[in-house]
């Protein structure tokens, strides 16, 4: 006589709807990992993965100001050290002071380029000074170093 079998809960023998727990579990287990696989190979096929934007470089610029005969400044970025930025990774590099005040640097910018704003560019007392890289791609841009003109 089994003694584990007259005891439910010692009984290793299972009932019907015991023993369909387990397949229904796999069943469930391999939908999702097929939906997953799915959607992650369906993103790839479809593009979706390239969309990695470009990072920009990194890069320290000094900003110099000298007075000009007005009151305003003639303003001098210069690459100090870092990545150099050349047309593989960036679309331009831009000296800015305001919305009508620019100017570019040629690529490749390594250290000790330079790019000034003067003549009819030079900027009033108080004023941010941007230098603004824009990728390779032009799908992207930031500022890479801030800088403001004396009061």
């Amino acid at each position: 006589m089994d003694l584990a079998s007259l005891i439910p809960q010692y009984s290793t023998e299972s009932t019907p709807d015991e023993r369909a727990v387990s397949p229904v579990v796999a069943v469930i287990l391999m939908v999702a990992i097929t939906v997953i696989l799915a959607a992650v190979v369906g993103s790839f096929a479809l593009g979706l993965g390239d969309e990695i934007r470009q990072v920009p470089p990194t890069a320290s610029f000094d900003f110099e100001y000298a007075e000009t005969g007005d009151g305003t400044y003639a303003v001098t970025a210069t690459h100090r050290g870092g990545v150099t930025v050349s047309s593989s990774n960036a679309r331009s590099l831009t000296l800015t002071a305001g919305s009508d005040q620019s100017t570019e640097f040629g690529l490749p910018v390594a250290a000790g380029t330079s790019a000034t704003l003067d003549g009819d560019d030079t900027v009033p007392p108080d004023t941010t000074v941007r230098v603004i890289w824009i990728a390779a791609d032009g799908d992207s841009s930031q500022t890479l170093a801030t800088g403001t003109t004396p009061p």
